[in-house]
């Protein structure tokens, strides 16, 4: 740390007050667009960042107004150290999806297998999430896909193998860092291995230190060396490591491992504090407290819908923050823990070019052809044929029956879940129709509400083969895509038309067992908008390949 930056911080903290100090290390939610409560926090609690969603600003412009109007309240304050202004754009989940250039997430990035390519599209997500103000992405995410059953990693990990996930995960880290952000790898010490989602109950991983070491550290370790900024907490039991506290609540996981073994000099953040992995197993306050005791730097309260469900979640912010202000008052928790956390978090700010507002929006700097090239070629590059055994692809000829295996109304209802989902108005599924009929694909769509009919044994319905159906999977927090039942749907069309069954999986191919009747499997490992119109063209390109092949 440079002796000018430490001097200045350490000088700004001895004059600072503990409710100040406190308070700096709060990283909030809040709900909808009440930005005024925002500015309240910033004046009246210190807070010293925000968890940012789509809910909080659904366009350009008023996410660049919202992040100014908090930038110039921070400022406004004794201590003017800028907001930590945080979101989730890691691809898979993002926040002004139709705004800005998602590219088609980690998986299919660990599918294309290019580390400049990954590099390049962190760039992008870093490059236009700073246009608008924001100063830090929560990613990447560094678990390992150790269990295909994970119901809340799966495509935004880049995959299931440790070496390739280190290398992507490092190179993400210096594709975020040139695109002019900070960034965090979680969630440490690996969730990857959990058949639990944290959102809603507490995981346990029954891992030795030597196994973590060999496995789920690694990606982290190369964050590390690639310097990462951040390092987000996992609500994650380690019963062989520490069997009393989750990750985030753990010495041993945060100082003795993270801090010592590892050599993070960095942040610490928490994962959301108000997922139910802590709130059914500790009080606000209590957690808050563990936390900061245990090695983290910054405790973050991001998941403000769940306690909105129940109202007063409001409430809750301002009892934690003081619940730690009295922890420290009554010498539960030591001044001096406050001060060292304090003094890291400071001088990140004060160090990073990132954390400089930018002076004005650029509009034309979000979804720039540059950019929508690379998200496309990322897209283009992940795709795999899986399976091939009738040799069906390439299709030989038009006049194909498409169905999509989701339910409609499931899109809707992750539309509607917070600020971190697709937020585009087209699923998956439509985007990859829309696209071969562009490319003037002849085929017939049988609609889902038609499915049943059309997959009865005795059903006399005609179709054109072969059968194309497309699957697809969004991992959302507190939320059941209808895996199983587009599985169902995959397993009675094979049994009924065989080898004439071709799927497309705008998805992870984490499914692809459950099907080993199936011939012909592609894979996109995404359900982008990238990547569905990728998979169309390849499609449509493969018609036009073998129409042009077949002999005169």
């Amino acid at each position: 740390m440079p002796q000018d930056t430490l001097k200045h911080v350490s000088t700004l903290i001895r004059h600072m007050s503990l409710a100040e100090k406190v308070g700096q290390l709060f990283v909030l939610g809040y709900s909808g667009k009440d930005t005024d409560y925002a500015k309240s926090l910033v004046r009246e609690l210190h807070v010293g960042g925000f968890y940012l969603t789509h809910d909080n600003a659904d366009t350009p412009e008023e996410a660049y107004k919202l992040t100014s109007q908090l930038d110039y309240e921070a400022h406004l304050r004794a201590c003017d150290a800028p907001l930590l202004l945080a979101v989730d754009q890691e691809g898979a989940w993002g926040v002004l999806v139709e705004h800005t250039t998602t590219g088609p997430g980690n998986l299919a990035l660990g599918s294309a297998d290019s580390l400049a390519l990954t590099e390049k599209m962190h760039r992008v997500l870093g490059r236009e999430i700073r246009t608008l103000g924001f100063n830090c992405i929560l990613g990447p995410c560094s678990d390992i896909n150790s269990n295909p059953n994970n119901p809340i990693i799966g495509v935004r990990s880049f995959g299931e193998e440790t070496e390739k996930v280190a290398a992507h995960a490092a190179a993400a880290v210096k594709g975020l860092h040139s695109g002019g952000v900070v960034s965090s790898a979680k969630h440490f010490p690996g969730h990857g291995d959990t058949g639990e989602d944290s959102h809603r109950l507490l995981p346990s991983v029954d891992k030795s230190w030597d196994q973590l070491r060999r496995s789920d550290l690694v990606p982290f370790q190369s964050t590390i060396d690639a310097g990462v900024d951040l390092i987000m907490t996992g609500h994650i039991l380690y019963p062989k490591i520490d069997p009393q506290n989750p990750a985030t609540l753990s010495k041993k996981i945060l100082q003795d491992i993270l801090r010592k073994k590892m050599g993070f000099k960095g942040l610490i953040i928490t994962d959301s504090m108000n997922m139910w992995a802590m709130r059914k197993n500790y009080a606000p306050a209590e957690a808050a407290v563990r936390a900061l005791e245990a090695g983290a730097d910054l405790v973050m309260l991001s998941e403000e819908h769940y306690e909105n469900q129940l109202g007063g979640y409001k409430d809750k912010q301002r009892e934690t923050i003081h619940g730690v202000i009295r922890a420290v008052e009554c010498g539960e928790l030591a001044e001096d823990i406050i001060d060292a956390a304090l003094t890291r978090v400071l001088s990140v700010k004060y160090e990073r070019e990132a954390f400089t507002h930018p002076a004005r929006f650029v509009r034309g700097s979000l979804q720039s052809g540059e950019h929508q090239h690379i998200a496309a070629e990322c897209a283009r590059e992940a795709i795999r044929v899986l399976r091939n055994r009738s040799g069906s692809w390439p299709l030989k000829q038009d006049g194909f029956t498409l169905i999509g295996a989701s339910n409609p109304q499931m899109h809707q209802l992750v539309i509607g879940t917070r600020g971190i989902g697709p937020n585009e108005p087209k699923a998956a599924y439509d985007v990859f129709k829309d696209e071969l009929y562009t490319r003037g694909c002849r085929f017939t769509e049988v609609g889902y509400e038609l499915l049943e009919t059309l997959l009865a044994q005795d059903s006399r319905c005609r179709i054109d083969l072969p059968l194309v159906i497309v699957t697809e999977d969004y991992p959302l927090p507190g939320l059941d895509y209808d895996g199983a039942a587009q599985a169902d749907i995959v397993r009675r069309a094979v049994d009924k038309f065989g080898d004439a069954v071709i799927v497309v999986a705008l998805r992870s191919d984490y499914e692809l067992g459950n099907f080993p009747e199936l011939a012909t499997y592609v894979c996109a490992y995404s359900s982008r908008a990238c990547s569905a119109r990728a998979t169309a063209q390849l499609l449509a390109q493969s018609l036009e390949i073998s129409a042009t092949s077949e002999p005169a």
